[in-house]
This record gives C-alpha cells, sequence and structure tokens, in this order.
C-alpha cells in the first residue's frame, strides 16, 4: 500500500497534466476520462517498475557469472556471483515472474548492461566488496544496498533507461526507493530468508480509489475552488498564480471538503511541503496562508465537516 503522501504527488501530476492540457482540449470529459485512466496506471505500474530494479540487479549477478566461468585459471574475487540476498531475491515467485518479461524486454540491450556492469566494477563499494575473500551476510547485504541505493538508483544512464520507459519515472523512482528500503530492512544476518517483498498489490484497489476520488473531486469542482480562491487572495489576480501553486490549492481544497476522516492541519502540512518539494521556494508558505484562511471561512459556513477528535484542528 502506497503513503498518502505519494498517492498525492501521483494525484497532482495528473491534475497538473489536466490543467494544462483542458483549454486545448475539444472534449474535456474525454481528457478526463483519459487523465483518470493514465492515474489509475501509473499507480498500478509501480509494484513493476520496483520489482524491475530488483532484476536489473539480478542481471549484474549474471553477467558476473558469466565473467567467473571464464576466468577460472585467475585468483580474481567474484563475490557478486555469489552474493546469497540476490540468490534469495531469485526464489520470490513474483520477481521470477518479472524477470522473464523484463529480460524478454532487455533483448536488444545486452551491450548496454555490459558497460553498465563495467561502471558497477569502478565503484568503491564494489571493490571493497570484492576484496572479501569470504563475504558475510552482511557483507552481502550491505554490498545490495549499495548496488541499488548508490549505483542503480543514481546512475545516469540507468534513470533515463527508465525514462524512456516512463515519463513519472522521476517521482515513481523516490517511491519505489522507500519501498525497497522496507524490503531490504527486513534483511538480517541471523534469518536472511525473511526478506519481504514491499508488493503494493493487495491494497492497490484502496491507493486507487482514493486517488480517482480526489482527483475527480478537483477537476469536477475546479470553479468553485477558484471562487474560494478568488475570494481570499489579496491584491492577486488568480491567472498570476502559478498552475502548480493553483493545482495544489485544488487539491487541498478538495481533501478538506470531501475527505471527512483526515484532518484539515494534515491537508494543509502535506500541501506545503508539495509546494516546497514541486513549486518555487515562496510556495510554501503562499500556500499555507491561503489554505488556512480558507479553512477557516469553509469551517464557518460548514462546508468541511470532519468526524473523530481533533480533526477539525487546523491550528
Amino acid at each position: 500500500m502506497l503513503n498518502r503522501r505519494s498517492i498525492r504527488i501521483k494525484v497532482l501530476q495528473h491534475i497538473y497534466s489536466f490543467g494544462l492540457n483542458v483549454r486545448l482540449s475539444e472534449d474535456v470529459e474525454v481528457l478526463k476520462s483519459n487523465t483518470l485512466v493514465n492515474l489509475k496506471s501509473s499507480i498500478s505500474s509501480i509494484d513493476t517498475y520496483y520489482i524491475q530494479v530488483i532484476v536489473l540487479a539480478l542481471n549484474f549477478q549474471e553477467i558476473d557469472i558469466k565473467k567467473k566461468a571464464l576466468q577460472k585459471k585467475n585468483k580474481l574475487n567474484f563475490n557478486l556471483s555469489q552474493n546469497k540476498i540476490l540468490e534469495l531475491f531469485k526464489k520470490k515467485p513474483v520477481i521470477k515472474n518479472e524477470m522473464i518479461s523484463f529480460n524478454s524486454s532487455l533483448s536488444s540491450e545486452i551491450e548496454l548492461l555490459k558497460d553498465w556492469y563495467k561502471l558497477l566494477k569502478s565503484e568503491t563499494f564494489f571493490e571493497t566488496y570484492n576484496k572479501k575473500d569470504n563475504p558475510s551476510i552482511d557483507d552481502d547485504i550491505e554490498f545490495i544496498k549499495g548496488l541499488i541505493f548508490v549505483f542503480i538508483l543514481k546512475n545516469e544512464d540507468i534513470n533515463s533507461f527508465f525514462e524512456s520507459r516512463n515519463i513519472y519515472w522521476d517521482i515513481d523512482k523516490q517511491i519505489i526507493r522507500s519501498m525497497l528500503k522496507t524490503s531490504i530492512g527486513s534483511l538480517n544476518s541471523t534469518d536472511f530468508n525473511t526478506f519481504a517483498v514491499a508488493s503494493l498489490s493487495e491494497n492497490i484497489k484502496e491507493d486507487i480509489e482514493f486517488a480517482s476520488s480526489l482527483f475527480d473531486c478537483v477537476v469536477s469542482n475546479t470553479d468553485k475552488y477558484d471562487s474560494y480562491v478568488k475570494k481570499f487572495v489579496k491584491n492577486w489576480d488568480i491567472d498570476r498564480i502559478s498552475k502548480m501553486d493553483l493545482s495544489i490549492i485544488r487539491l487541498g481544497i478538495a481533501e478538506m471538503t470531501s475527505f471527512n476522516h483526515i484532518p484539515v492541519k494534515v491537508t494543509i502540512n502535506e500541501c506545503i511541503d508539495l509546494a516546497k518539494n514541486f513549486s518555487s521556494p515562496k510556495s510554501g508558505k503562499f500556500v499555507n496562508g491561503l489554505l488556512d484562511v480558507i479553512s477557516l471561512n469553509l469551517l464557518e459556513i460548514g462546508q468541511i465537516k470532519k468526524t473523530g477528535k481533533g480533526l477539525i484542528d487546523n491550528k
């Protein structure tokens, strides 16, 4: 299951995209429907890309195994070829299944994989690991952390590769990194078989339902939400507000007025973080001030109705 912040980011992406394209569209309802389909797909696909990162690590191991077979007489270590954590990964059915389809799509990229492997060998953490004669489980775990978090998720060429397959990769990578930290964090030297694949599949329907509802609230009530903004923004025409800031404010109003289980304070804080991360340096303060005054007004006229202790406290 994705955390709510990750879902808000995905929804914001599609609200922003919809806002940019709505004036150019001949059929707004078709645009809305297509954007919603893309939103659902982008959430569902995170699982796949998460596993593909692991499969890419396994591909590097396969190259190492082949290199070792060709140099049997040398005394070089090929610790990657016998990394016990990667061997564990191979046994997981969900990873085994993805290996088949992902490797099939990589059939024309063999040379690219070999080039990445050469770059991997030059990494300090790789050289340190490969000098060990008998790596322990802890050594294997630390190497996997370096392989995934230092190399795969930071290498520009590898990221360009994933970007060519996923236009949302730059954001999805943050979500995937968090999932991988959870999975790898479950490993330990006393019982490394406890590794758990952090799949979204069990709760993905709930995530998609929340995301779809939030997106629909925004695009269906944009004019109403903008009227609140126009009422309280001082000495500032709404057309002068950046498209990203306006998208975040609309998302915040939608969540405050249509999701009675989420505290107002939580919504405002989340929107401030979205503004800081995806808009200008001053946007966090602007979004905070505007949503705060709008929320107080909407509470007063009964447009915000929260259930549960503390849910209406935005101070």
